[in-house]
């Protein structure tokens, strides 16, 4: 017998999936499977499940690592579940050859700061994007790249969470961007992209995590020390709040390798979603 569905019942979440698969702008052509083109290159894009297609989004643009993509970056379960949970967009650009042209870095393949600028620009034209929360992040040579765009593009975008990677060498006597917010997460024993940098081949060298933060602590103009924490496996976060503009920076180090802690997505997110709602000082 041939059953007949409800078209009250029916119609809303008929409607929804529409907006999930034609998003604003013509984001319909790409997204989880598909990448999104534009002349630089590529990237993926996934929305958090049950959004109604046209309410603001917060985002987040995550580098992967060296000699992965942006498919990497949408199997990591660990950061798609939070960004679910949490209600955001995850942006996951594609390297040239799984690399990034990051400052003092062997790669050169393209200008990926200006194709970081593009790939904003395309998300933010496509996606209800609430700009107040559009964030940056990335794994190990994709960590170095969010210290890279925040360093020469900060001012695009509202905060920083890089995971287990930092400024190459030689590290910047100064930034073109304003004040940022950064929160860092690195591992005590580190052996890829160690605490205290170390040299890749006899041409280049990973800068030093603790002198790259007292560059960011300076370029924020940031006060003495206003908040520290602890957490599982050692984790110890110290945070500045009395920046340059009401930013605010934090450090955290914790007893692991070259990987976020575990349950570290919903903290950053939270971290972060709480700096976008604090007033500025």
């Amino acid at each position: 017998m041939l059953r007949i569905m409800n078209p009250i019942r029916f119609f809303p979440a008929l409607l929804i999936a529409f907006c999930l698969a034609a998003a604003p702008g013509g984001a319909e052509a790409c997204g989880v499977e598909t990448p999104c083109e534009i002349p630089a290159g590529s990237y993926y894009v996934k929305p958090p499940s049950g959004w109604d297609g046209q309410s603001p989004l917060p985002a987040v643009l995550y580098f992967h690592g060296y000699k992965q993509s942006g498919r990497t970056v949408l199997r990591m379960k660990a950061l798609m579940r939070a960004a679910d949970e949490a209600g955001i967009l995850v942006v996951a650009p594609n390297g040239i050859e799984g690399q990034w042209g990051v400052r003092g870095a062997p790669s050169v393949l393209r200008d990926d700061i200006a194709f970081t600028r593009a790939v904003r620009v395309d998300v933010t034209s496509k996606w209800p994007i609430d700009r107040s929360r559009l964030w940056v992040s990335g794994f190990s040579l994709g960590g170095s790249m969010a210290w890279n765009v925040a360093c020469l593009s900060g001012d695009d975008f509202s905060g920083f969470l890089p995971v287990s990677g930092a400024f190459w060498r030689p590290h910047p006597q100064n930034c073109p961007s304003g004040p940022i917010n950064m929160l860092h997460v690195h591992g005590r024993g580190d052996k890829v992209v160690p605490i205290e940098g170390r040299a890749i081949g006899s041409r280049w060298r990973q800068g030093n995590v603790l002198e790259g933060f007292d560059f960011w602590r300076s370029h924020d103009r940031c006060e003495a020390d206003e908040l520290q924490s602890t957490g599982d496996k050692g984790l110890h976060c110290r945070e500045w709040r009395g920046c340059s503009g009401g930013k605010r920076l934090a450090l955290c180090l914790y007893d692991g390798g070259h990987s976020a802690p575990k349950d570290w997505y919903p903290r950053a997110f939270k971290w972060m979603k709480d700096v976008s709602e604090t007033p500025r000082g």
